[in-house]
């Protein structure tokens, strides 16, 4: 378990899979995260079983209470290079703009540049995620690259913004 300020990073278990299942299908939250297709409890089980796969970590993040409040995952892990993506989730929306997200990021980083060694974390955001987008610019994230037209909603076409952060640059922020 990772453990932060407000918040505990814990391995996915196969028992999470029905929490996962109805986040999965939370549309207000999934808007930006390329989620449009209903999915079933089954689609949930293989997605927290992909946590094992060596490219791939999901954790679990737990309030104080240890009671789940969302997802984090490291993806695209490339070890010869030293680099990987991540992406978050915080599903239990009276959380959300309480600090959890910076902290499980905070968390995250941490167990990614230190015990992990990489070199470089990327992430891709909706332009439209202003609040995202600002959480990730105050933990040093800057801007790489704009993504044109790459997502489609509610009749419109949004840019996503390619963004990373280096081993260097996180010295500033934690």
């Amino acid at each position: 378990m990772l453990k932060g300020n407000k918040t505990m990073l814990r391995p996915i278990e196969l028992e999470d899979s029905r929490i996962l299942s109805t986040w999965l299908n939370d549309r207000e939250t999934n808007k930006g995260l390329d989620i449009i297709y209903p999915l079933s409890k089954r689609y949930a089980d293989s997605f927290v079983l992909e946590a094992e796969d060596e490219r791939k970590r999901i954790f679990m993040i737990d309030d104080e209470e240890y009671k789940p409040i969302g997802i984090v995952i490291i993806d695209k892990i490339k070890w010869e290079y030293r680099h990987c993506e991540i992406g978050i989730a915080i599903y239990k929306k009276e959380k959300r703009g309480q600090g959890y997200g910076k902290d499980s990021l905070k968390t995250l980083l941490d167990f990614i540049f230190n015990d992990m060694n990489m070199n470089l974390v990327y992430l891709n955001v909706l332009e439209n995620n202003i609040p995202a987008i600002n959480l990730y610019k105050s933990l040093g994230f800057t801007q790489e690259g704009i993504l044109r037209n790459r997502y489609y909603q509610g009749g419109k076409y949004y840019n996503i913004i390619s963004m990373s952060l280096t081993r260097e640059e996180l010295v500033t922020v934690l």
